[in-house]
This record gives structure tokens, sequence and C-alpha cells, in this order.
């Protein structure tokens, strides 16, 4: 038979398209698209457009029998997994030092990551919404990252972030004397085929800012803010004016550590109503990790 989803509160005012994909990621993104495409996915017994947006209250059928999947699994952390540090958490986000070497989400079924920790120790029972982060880190850059858990949080976290309301700050180590200070207005396009980013007038529009807080040899310590969010951005902008970040090979910044030495040091929350009122205005700082503190002792 159909399964049969109810709206929950969290999941009103979100598209049908990423709800199915959230809650049914065992489903591919074609048989989704396609079940959309003929009817099979209907709202309220009707059918229903990918971009139609949910109310809470609506019943959600799809054509594939499998309950949904929004619950953690597994039910205990993977094997040698260790608790996530947090920064800030409350009943609206969690804000964790990721540390390098962990996915945010996994690459494969019931594979370890930053979201299936979190759900494990969250004890995620529910079936209709799952916790996510609203922004994604690689797999070796450390930092902060937030997760929203609620569905109010996601969409306006989300909405933040889009419109450039909430600020990244991030700490790097980059070949070379930098200048004091800079601006990188490059376009990136991204080569989904090498997984690689590179500067492309015809690319999406991305600005850097940074300033040079450290000399440490040949390499400069730099505070960078990601105005945009692209792919690679920090990696593929600081290769672009010639100083790579160290350990980043792919984007030629050879060897000196065994992962690029980038972390997200610190976010910054706008003055915004419906955050939780000890965030208004203010910035949640990760720690750096051992890696990278070594070249704290030359800041300027």
């Amino acid at each position: 038979m159909p399964a049969e989803l109810k709206i929950s509160e969290d999941n009103d005012g979100r598209r049908v398209d990423r709800v199915l994909r959230t809650l049914w990621p065992e489903v591919p993104l074609g048989a989704i698209m396609k079940a959309l495409r003929t009817g099979e996915v209907r709202l309220d017994g009707k059918k229903t457009k990918g971009e139609a947006r949910l109310e809470q209250g609506q019943i959600l059928t799809v054509p594939w029998k499998e309950t949904p999947r929004g619950k953690a699994e597994p039910s205990a952390p993977p094997s040698g997994g260790r608790p996530l540090e947090t920064l800030y958490r409350d009943g609206y986000l969690w804000i964790v030092n990721k540390p390098a070497g962990l996915l945010t989400q996994p690459d494969v079924k019931g594979g370890d990551s930053l979201i299936t920790r979190a759900l494990c120790e969250l004890g995620w029972s529910r079936d209709d919404y799952r916790p996510a982060t609203v922004q994604r880190l690689d797999r070796n850059t450390s930092g902060a990252i937030i997760i929203a858990l609620c569905g109010a949080a996601q969409r306006h976290l989300s909405e933040l972030i889009r419109e450039r309301k909430i600020r990244k700050i991030y700490r790097a180590v980059v070949k070379g004397l930098t200048e004091a200070e800079g601006r990188i207005d490059i376009p990136l396009l991204k080569e989904r085929s090498e997984n690689i980013v590179r500067p492309d007038a015809g690319g999406d529009a991305a600005l850097t800012l940074y300033r040079r807080i450290a000399a440490a040899g040949r390499s400069s310590v730099v505070e960078a803010e990601l105005v945009t969010g692209r792919p690679h951005q920090a990696r593929a902008h600081f290769a672009a004016i010639g100083h790579p970040i160290v350990g980043d090979v792919k984007y030629g910044g050879g060897g000196g550590a065994k992962r690029p030495l980038l972390h997200a040091r610190t976010i910054i929350f706008p003055e915004d109503a419906e955050l939780p009122a000890a965030l208004r205005g203010a910035a949640v700082t990760a720690p750096l990790p051992a890696d990278m503190k070594k070249y704290e002792g030359e800041t300027l």
C-alpha cells in the first residue's frame, strides 16, 4: 500500500520535493521526480507539484511502501564515533565544532557523519521531521556548523544565510606572505566530474574578504569572511591569488599538513527577533584544532 504522511508543524511551508528527498532518502531522485510528474504523489488526494508548499495537517501520499526514514539510524553512534563538541544548544538549533575528517552528511547508508552522530546523540525517533545542517563544510574542513532542530529553525536560518545576514568567518593558513588585507571577487565554476572549482567569468559570483593576522615562516595566517557560500570558495579563491591553503593538494597547497588548514572559526548572527534571545547579535566561536594552534604564537 502507498505510504502516507501527515504534515506536522515542522514541515509546514516546506516544498513537497524537499520533504520527499529528506524523509525518503533511499528512494532515487529520478523515481521521486517521475512520481510527481505522473501524479502518483498526492496531497489530500489530489495531484501536486514538487514546488508546492505544504500546510500543517495535510496528508501527503507516496507510491512507495517504505515508511519515512527521518529517524536516526543506527540507534547508537558508529564504532569509534566521539560525542560532538557543543558550542551552543537550545531547542531551536545546535552549533557544534566539527572535527576535520568527518563528513557533514553520510555518503553511504548508515555511514558515519556529523548528522548521523547528531541524530544518535539526540535519540531522534520521530519520522516526520529530521534535523538538518543549514550549511555544509567539506570533510577536511573543521569548525562551527549549525544544525536546525525544528522546521521553523531550518526555514528561517536558511533564509538568513541566503540573504547573507549570518556572517561566516574562517581561519586559514596559506602559502606565502599575503597583503595585509584584500578582497577576492572572482566568479567560480564547479567542475562536477572532477569535484573541483575554478575561476571562470561564466561562473557564480563569489566574494571573499580577508586580512592577514599572522606571519609564520613562509606562510600567512588569514581571517577570511566568505560573503557568498560557494563550494570550495576559500580554497579556490586563495589558490587563484597565488596563496593556496597549506595542505590543500587539490588546489596547489602541497604538503606541510595532513589536510587543508581551513577552519570555520566564527558564526555571527544578526539582530533578528525570530532567533533565540541569546543569539541575537551574538558571535559563536569554535576553538582552533591542534594542527592550527601552532600558528597562533606569531599572531600580529
